[in-house]
């Protein structure tokens, strides 16, 4: 208890161990963190899907992977494969399953699974964090 009232006492000691604490406790925060990539992939997706009625509609999409920053190259390096796993994956989606917020978040969801299960048969490897959609128009 003496200790902590001679802290309280001298105002400077006190915020010279608080800022050695939070130090502390940033670095550390810092080494658990990951490094997040992103690669943009180019050019955007124009694909067809039918409709439940059997129309034949387009989905025209702007598409990016976040992967953490050590898989960039593999992702770079497999970009035709991956662009074709999307490809089939989104021709393969109904109308219903991308017309909504809801129904396209679960269609980014199982479009990185898609593009994981391609990578991890080519590479052992399912580097994909996320698919994340700057635009996606469907007609």
């Amino acid at each position: 208890m003496s200790l902590i009232m001679s802290l309280y006492k001298k105002p400077c000691l006190l915020a010279l161990i608080l800022v050695s604490v939070l130090t502390s406790i940033a670095v550390h925060a810092e080494e658990g963190a990951v490094n997040y990539a992103y690669v943009e992939l180019k050019p955007d997706f124009v694909v067809n899907h039918l409709s439940s009625e059997g129309q034949l509609k387009y989905i025209k999409t702007s598409i990016s992977i976040r992967t953490e920053a050590d898989y960039k190259d593999l992702i770079t390096h497999n970009m035709p494969l991956i662009r074709d796993s999307l490809v089939m994956f989104l021709s393969s989606r109904t109308t219903e399953q991308v017309t909504g917020a809801i129904a396209r978040e679960k269609t980014r969801e199982e479009a990185a699974l898609a593009v994981n299960d391609a990578l991890q048969k080519e590479t052992n490897v399912s580097p994909v964090k996320d698919i994340l959609f700057a635009s996606f128009v469907t007609q």
